[in-house]
Formats: C-alpha cells, sequence, structure tokens
C-alpha cells in the first residue's frame, strides 16, 4: 500500500506510540524546520520536512534517509 499523504502516519493510522518508538526530533537546518532521527552526537538521518518552501524540497542533502551533521 502506498498512501500520498500530508498528514502526519501517527494521525492516519492513530498510533500513539509512533513518536516514542523511533524518538523524532524537529529542529531547524538552514532557516527550514525538518523531523530527523539523532543517530550520534551530531548527526542525524533526515526523516521529512515541514518547510514550505520549495528549495528545500529540492535539494539532494536532505531527501528523506539522509544523513546530516547539525551543531545544536
Amino acid at each position: 500500500m502506498i498512501l500520498y499523504s500530508i498528514i502526519p502516519v501517527e494521525v492516519v493510522f492513530r498510533s500513539d506510540n509512533y513518536l516514542e518508538e523511533y524518538n523524532f526530533i524537529e529542529v531547524e537546518y538552514e532557516g527550514e524546520r525538518i523531523e530527523v532521527i539523532q543517530l550520534q552526537d551530531n548527526t542525524y538521518k533526515v526523516n521529512r520536512l515541514i518547510s514550505t518552501s520549495p528549495k528545500m524540497y529540492l535539494n539532494p542533502k536532505l531527501m528523506p534517509g539522509s544523513i546530516i551533521e547539525i551543531g545544536l
């Protein structure tokens, strides 16, 4: 099944433990909001973009699954 939606998966499937299971964090990267999973101290895996800026969606560094470094 493929589901294309702007609604977060936890709302669609009503899973209360979805965010706890993966420990998603919302961070600001290059001035826009993204949702990531922390891998190491300053290394994160991109889960999704929360930005409304089209330029963020065209940035290959921010494809879901990409590894980025953020100095928080």
